[in-house]
């Protein structure tokens, strides 16, 4: 059984097809133009003049880029309203007076930009002095404390120095007194022996008196028994 040169739904399944092709290929090649500088440029319904206006396009106006059919092309408006203009009208640059626009606040921004640059610019060289200021101070602090560091080390050498001279001292006169003792001590050894030398010496004078006396009392004893 053969089956039949047309199928409904087959063709309708093609026409499908198509027309979401038609629609994404539509939608890719949409692009926002802009209405070149000129009087007025009408929009019309159709390709040609023939064809009914449907409004008076501005110079700058912005459009959406539909298709191209040399030399129209269809476009729609912001407002939702499409229609045919000649492709000799549009133009992807955007209108002087938006350029301007554009320019202007671009000019303002940098002119923003460059205040704030300044300002900081301003405030870091208002830092970097007082940075310095603070620099030269802990320099000088640095040297003070250098100079006492200095002055203690020599000052911690003349101490330890002055302290072995102590330690000598001490000991120097340890020993002096150890000697101021024994010579105490010899000193006073001398002296008993010095006194017992006087004694010694005095009681021998006594008792050569005595003797003598005695001696000489005798001999006169015998002078006088013999007369």
């Amino acid at each position: 059984m053969k089956r039949p040169l047309f199928q409904p739904r087959a063709a309708a399944r093609l026409l499908l097809a198509a027309g979401l092709v038609f629609l994404v290929a539509t939608s890719a090649a949409a692009t926002t133009l802009f209405v070149k500088p000129s009087a007025e440029v009408p929009l019309r319904r159709g390709q040609g003049k023939d064809y009914k206006i449907v409004a008076v396009l501005q110079d700058g106006t912005p459009v959406q880029l539909l298709e191209t059919v040399e030399p129209w092309a269809r476009v729609r408006l912001e407002s939702g309203k499409e229609g045919w203009i000649l492709k000799r009208y549009l133009s992807s640059e955007p209108p002087l007076r938006e350029q301007l626009a554009r320019l202007r606040k671009e000019k303002d921004a940098l002119a923003e930009k460059c205040r704030q640059t300044g300002q900081r610019l301003q405030d870091l060289t208002g830092a970097n002095a007082q940075t310095e200021k603070e620099l030269t101070a802990c320099l000088i602090e640095r040297d003070r404390a250098r100079a006492a560091l200095q002055a203690l080390q020599k000052d911690t050498a003349d101490v330890v120095q002055t302290k072995k001279n102590l330690a000598d001292a001490r000991l120097r006169l340890k020993q002096l007194q150890s000697r101021l003792a024994a010579v105490q001590a010899e000193n006073s050894s001398l002296k008993k022996n010095s006194r017992l030398k006087w004694f010694l010496s005095g009681g021998g004078v006594l008792l050569l008196g005595w003797l003598i006396g005695l001696v000489t009392g005798r001999s006169r004893k015998r002078r006088s028994s013999l007369l």
